[in-house]
């Protein structure tokens, strides 16, 4: 396959961050009814499951109605998610029934953090990915698609272009400690958000200069200070993540960074409002888009030639 970096079209970056991701597909849906060419998309976590979806020929709309399917499911409602969420949301819950499950979730959480691999076990993840995406070879995506994943042993992040789509988003997306790494070869890989929160890099090396980055992270603001140790150090890498997705973000041609931040990593029952915020982002940046689809100026040309692009 002609490599797409010398076609016209925008590079897909697309940034992890759980449900929040589900903006990635609000921000495709605006792209494919302006008929935005996409020449490549790159994924970390999240978005390597919507940028997956996308880069097989799905629909926008199709993908829309999965993710509304998949928040009505169990996978989204188990309770072990919703114990998760629970911890730090301020949740009325209707009954005595309902506070006791999730005291008994979140011990057994606490359990598996200490003496299991993960706390969602080995297949929850897989299931998710499963739901979303049919068995194919990233080799025949109808846009190239890369999913960025975390060596859990050198720290690198690692660019994974060819072999079972499944397996290589499932990587991208094993949050560590609440699923367990997938070994790949001599490799045990992990999100790809822990080394390449938005995998800008990754799509500058391989698809040149004409990146669209989405960031989904979350809003790190806080209007209290931390009072106990370890909310502090937690904060800390909070703060550090945040901060090493921005600079991933500023690399790129163009940041979207849709206004997702408040919604908690594992909300998926907030899936249509998600979807509804990315394309808000999309359509809002959608002048500066097409700007970036025209043809180079021989200016242009000779500057992305002495960048290496």
């Amino acid at each position: 396959m002609a490599s797409p970096k010398h076609k016209q079209g925008i590079t897909l970056a697309l940034g992890g961050g759980g449900a929040r991701g589900f903006a990635h597909v609000g921000v495709v849906e605006v792209l494919h009814q302006h008929r935005i060419p996409i020449s490549a998309i790159i994924g970390t976590s999240a978005g390597a499951l919507a940028g997956a979806g996308y880069a097989l020929g799905n629909h926008p709309s199709v993908m829309r109605q999965r993710v509304k399917e998949f928040a009505r499911s169990r996978l989204a409602n188990h309770p072990k998610i919703r114990a998760l969420v629970a911890q730090e949301q301020e949740i009325s819950w209707r009954s005595l029934g309902d506070r006791l499950g999730r005291y008994l979730c979140q011990g057994q959480m606490v359990k598996s953090l200490l003496w299991e691999a993960s706390v969602m076990g080995e297949s929850y993840f897989q299931n998710v990915v499963n739901f979303f995406l049919p068995q194919a070879s990233i080799e025949h995506t109808v846009i190239p698609f890369i999913a960025a994943a975390t060596d859990l042993l050198s720290g690198r992040p690692v660019a994974l272009e060819q072999g079972d789509l499944r397996t290589a988003v499932l990587a991208s997306c094993s949050v560590p400690g609440i699923a367990p790494p997938v070994k790949l070869g001599e490799r045990y890989l992990v999100d790809g958000g822990v080394a390449c929160l938005v995998p800008v890099e990754i799509a500058l090396k391989r698809h040149g200069a004409r990146v669209v980055a989405v960031g989904v992270d979350r809003d790190i603001n806080l209007d209290t200070p931390p009072h106990q140790a370890l909310d502090a150090y937690l904060r800390a890498g909070d703060i550090m993540m945040a901060r090493m997705g921005e600079i991933m973000m500023s690399q790129a041609r163009l940041a979207l960074r849709p206004e997702v931040g408040q919604i908690h990593w594992l909300d998926f029952a907030k899936g249509e409002e998600i979807m509804d915020l990315g394309a808000e982002a999309a359509q809002k940046a959608l002048p500066e888009i097409m700007e970036l689809c025209r043809p180079p100026t021989l200016r242009q040309r000779l500057r992305d030639w002495l960048n290496g692009d």
